[in-house]
């Protein structure tokens, strides 16, 4: 490969577009219900969590080292946090993340 098509690549790199969102979540579009639905329970767990421990956002900001901005967000189903993010949010409360695949509709 020569010089100039070497260049050429790099220049079409740089152009691309960044990601502008949160390195520990990404921006949520408004067209997935069943994303919508799935982000909803995420947040009223990690609520549940707060309520329980009688713990706020502020709180939360301190014990994972995140921003009160994403925890908001998260919180607000604005954004799809991270496994690792929700990991460390467990970890932090003294829970355990389980993820799991349930069976949608009637039985086949």
């Amino acid at each position: 490969m020569g010089e100039n098509e070497m260049d050429a690549i790099f220049e079409q790199i740089n152009k691309l577009n960044k990601p502008v969102s949160d390195s520990e979540t990404t921006p949520v579009s408004s067209t997935n219900s069943a994303l919508g639905d799935m982000l909803n329970g995420v947040s009223v767990e990690i609520q549940r969590i707060l309520d329980e421990n009688k713990l706020t956002q502020e709180d939360l900001c301190k014990m994972t080292g995140m921003s009160q901005s994403n925890i908001s967000k998260i919180l607000n189903g604005k954004v799809v946090p991270r496994l690792d993010t929700l990991q460390k949010i467990a970890a932090s409360t003294n829970t355990k993340l389980v993820v799991s695949f349930e069976k949608i509709g009637g039985d086949e």
